[in-house]
Order: C-alpha cells, then structure tokens, then sequence
C-alpha cells in the first residue's frame, strides 16, 4: 500500500526496522528502547530534528487567499488557517502536512463531505498518464474512505525523496558503525576494572564455589553499579583497582568524538534537505547568511510547490488570469526588529506600500482605518517622462524655470 507513513508498517525509504509511534508522526521517545540504545538514534534524531525544523517554520506561515486580484478572508481562508478539520487547528495540520511530505516523499489531502480537509495516513495510488491519476483506499486514525478520488480532487504533494533516501541511508549507516566503535570506546574506558586476589585456603574450601558466585554476582554487581558504595571483603579476598584503561583524558575524549559524530549527522541530514548545517546547529556566526540559504534552498521552494497545488486545485484557469490564487507568505518566519527596521519601513511607505501591507509582513493585523490603505509616494520617486521633462510639480513651469 503506498502513502504517506502508514501506521504500522515500516518507513519503507529510510531502511530502518523503526516501528512508527502510536502517538505521533515523529516521536522518537515511542521507537523500541533497544534499537535507540545500540544505534543512539543517529538516523532518527538527526532526521527528525531537521524535519522538526523545516515543518515547524512554514507551520507559521500565513496561506493568503486573492480574489481576481483582490486579498480576502473568508471561509477558504479560515479554512488553511485556522481549523482546516475538527481535531486540528492550522499549525498542527501544516507542520504535519510538510513532515509527511518530506519523510514519505508524497502528502495527500482529501475533502470530506462536511468540509474538513484531512491528511491521509495511507493510500493507493493508481498511475494514469493520459486521465490523470486516482486514489482509493484513503485512511486517517478510524477513518476509512471507499470513494475513489480524482487527481483534480485532492491536495497531492510529491518530493523526490527517494534520492535522498538512499544518500542519506549510506551516510546514515556509516555513522552508525563509527558511533558503535566510539559508544563501545566510551563504555570500556569508563567502566571499572580490578584484579580479585584469593588465597590457597580460601580456594580450598568446600563452598568456596557457591561463595564466589555471590560475591561476584551480588556484591561487585551492586558495586559498580552504585555512585557511592562499601565491597566487604572477609579473609582471603583481596581487590586491587586497576586504571589503565580508564583516565579522565580518554574518557573525555571519547565522550567527544561521540558528541562530534552526532553533530556531524545532523549536519549531513541537514544538506540532504537543503538547510544550511550551521542553521541547525544554532551557529551565531553568519546567521544572516545562514537564514538566507535556508530560505532560498529550502523553505521558498517547498512554499512555491504548496502555492501552486492549492491555486492548480482550488482555482480554474480562467480564475487564476484574473488573478486568483493561493500564496504561502514565509515573510513571517524571519523575526523582525521594530527599531532596526524602522528605516527600511519608512523606505517602504515612501515607495507605495501601504500601511496595512507593512503590518501583515511583520506579523501584525491589520487597522479598521481607510487611510491605513493609503499609497504613498515620495518626490524623490518619478517616471523617467517627468525626470526628462523637469522632475517634479507642473511641467510647463520646470521648463520655464530650466530656460527650456
């Protein structure tokens, strides 16, 4: 069955045997606590926290609604931006929409009689070049719908994802077998080692077998197990610490090389989705080059694709010429300054925008008030006709005051 992560099967690109949590997309807290403590969760975590991010950031985004040329906000806008169906508010719906996007390749969105949009857990989906492909056997939770879809009914999103799949795989496995070598290093060289010492006498005894296993089993084990403890010895013991294997240098450094393959994972998992390694990380050097990359490379590209479903979809032909679409507005993932931006605001308004336009790109509402829709244009700002003919006011008097 194709789709997007279907609950309870394996995630057939990342090819890993990761059973998918009951209690969310990407939780890695509910995968098997063996496979996290062998493998550290490298692939997982290092996957996840870049999907995190990238879902997280145009979970944000405001999806704008014009009509014939013309902003609204009516029952289509409410519907990408605040409760697109009854258990999901618009954040969380967005955030797992581009998350089942970017881990599965594909996204499906479906209409439901009543007017809910929902994401498909899973789906069938039949190729057909010539009339457009179908979907049947749609899932979500309980929800089972029989109905077969048309490709100009649903939402459907396709990443080629399976590219990046394999490269991240192969570069995921490598890291897997050196944080192995690294975790097996750390253990050795913080574990506690001895030499026990018996006397002739004490092997000699009859019991001296029963008592051994006891000591060993049952006093050593809680031992080394506890921060703080007391080994009682009788006659005939003697334990003698050993150290080589266990300085605090190596201990450290082992302990670093882990932490370097981890950021090293995340970094290449990063690439793979086109954010900046040093993004993600929390890099304060070149962050503003940082931003850029990512929202060139990755955010823009993934809100370009999401526009052009929903206008291709929600839009005929004849709508979209008179200027109706859907537009993804990642203006409002950056954090704007008030006080910084204030004379890049002031250069704004004096070249045309309004002051209601600048408000919804930094994030605010718009004011109730006519002349917040007001354009203003400052003298400096002319058609070159009006530069050639004197610049600014009455043409005929520049000429007269040019001797023209």
């Amino acid at each position: 069955m194709r789709g997007v992560i279907p609950t309870g099967k394996i995630i057939d690109w990342l090819g890993r045997m990761f059973k998918p949590p009951e209690s969310g997309l990407y939780n890695i807290s509910a995968y098997r606590a063996e496979t996290v403590e062998e493998k550290a969760a490298l692939d997982a975590f290092a996957l996840f926290a870049v999907v995190h991010l990238i879902s997280g950031l145009l979970s944000g985004c405001e999806f704008r609604v014009y009509r014939n040329g013309k902003e609204t906000r009516g029952a289509e806008w409410a519907a990408m931006n605040v409760k697109p169906n009854k258990n999901q508010n618009a954040a969380a719906w967005k955030r797992e929409l581009i998350a089942r996007l970017l881990l599965s390749g594909e996204a499906l969105c479906v209409e439901l009689p009543d007017g809910q949009r929902i994401l498909a857990e899973s789906f069938n989906r039949t190729d057909d070049v010539l009339k457009g492909d179908t979907f049947t056997d749609i899932q979500r939770a309980d929800l089972n719908i029989s109905r077969q879809y048309k490709i100009d009914e649903v939402l459907y999103l396709q990443s080629p994802v399976n590219a990046r799949a394999v490269w991240l795989q192969q570069i995921m496995m490598q890291y897997e077998r050196l944080m192995t070598s690294a975790a097996k290093r750390f253990k050795k060289a913080g574990g506690e080692k001895g030499i026990l010492e018996v006397s002739a006498v004490e092997r000699g005894k009859a019991d001296f077998k029963e008592r051994f296993e006891d000591l060993q089993n049952k006093y050593f084990r809680n031992y080394f197990e506890s921060t703080n403890a007391v080994l009682p010895l009788f006659d005939g013991y003697k334990y003698v610490p050993q150290s080589s294997g266990g300085s605090s240098g190596t201990y450290t450094n082992d302990l670093t090389s882990v932490k370097t393959l981890a950021d090293e994972a995340i970094s290449r998992a990063a690439q793979v989705f086109g954010v900046p390694p040093s993004y993600i990380r929390g890099d304060a050097a070149g962050i503003k080059d940082s931003q850029a990359a990512m929202m060139t490379n990755c955010i823009k590209p993934l809100a370009q694709m999401i526009s052009q479903e929903l206008t291709g979809k929600l839009y005929d032909s004849a709508e979209i010429a008179s200027g109706s679409s859907i537009i993804v507005d990642t203006g409002s993932i950056l954090h704007h300054d008030l006080i910084a931006d204030s004379a890049g605001i002031d250069k704004l308004i004096g070249a045309g925008w309004t002051i209601n336009e600048i408000r919804k790109a930094l994030g605010a509402h718009a004011l109730d008030d006519p002349d917040a829709d007001v354009r203003f244009i400052t003298k400096n700002y002319g058609t070159l006709a009006e530069a050639l003919e004197g610049g600014e006011g009455n043409a005929d008097t520049d000429k007269l005051e040019n001797g023209l």
